[in-house]
């Protein structure tokens, strides 16, 4: 079972980036078996379908941001500090990506929830998760909030905040462009805290 776990994370990593650049429906089932390197049956031994693979790397990348963002050791005591941080992070991880291909869960909104309404109930799951992360790491830093600020409805204006800087350095592929966008994010935090936002 372990050895089984790992040959299907080896398939969920060999295709994401494809699908990431080229998009999930663009992405044809030969292309998939090429890049994983598997025949159609041991590719259906791990998957039922495409639409199971595409619920599957769901989770995978979402895991994965889980763990680039909020898993590792904290750079500060301060909630605050601590969110400016994980900002600073996934600019940098999409800033080394060439070309820019937006957020592979944000393209999937696009794709999927019009498709199928089990995509559209996965993704809100998803992305309720991402604002709680957020929203919990407000909650802690609230003393450092404006009194009038809702640390819920905050994560949620930044979460789709980043969508939008990540939906429009996909468009433009300009690292200039995504680090406005990335700016805007974090002026939306500056904003609504009792410290002087810094000049970008």
């Amino acid at each position: 079972m372990v050895n089984l776990k790992r040959t299907r994370e080896d398939v969920l990593s060999s295709v994401l980036e494809r699908i990431h650049q080229q998009g999930f429906h663009a992405t044809g089932l030969k292309d998939l078996f090429a890049f994983s390197g598997m025949s159609s049956g041991s590719f259906y031994n791990y998957f039922r379908s495409k639409d199971e693979l595409a619920h599957a790397l769901i989770d995978y990348k979402w895991s994965q941001l889980k763990t680039a963002l909020f898993s590792s050791e904290p750079t500060s005591t301060d909630a605050l500090d601590q969110l400016h941080h994980i900002i600073d992070r996934l600019e940098a991880i999409h800033q080394a990506e060439r070309p820019c291909a937006g957020c592979f869960l944000g393209n999937l909104i696009v794709e999927l929830v019009e498709y199928d309404p089990s995509f559209r109930e996965h993704l809100t799951h998803v992305f309720d998760e991402w604002q709680a992360e957020i929203a919990q790491l407000l909650h802690a830093g609230r003393s450092r909030l404006r009194p009038n600020v809702a640390p819920n409805i905050l994560a949620q204006q930044l979460v789709t905040a980043i969508e939008g800087a990540l939906l429009m350095g996909r468009l433009y592929n300009n690292p200039d462009d995504l680090k406005r966008g990335f700016d805007t994010v974090r002026g939306l935090l500056h904003s609504a805290t009792d410290q002087e936002q810094p000049n970008q």
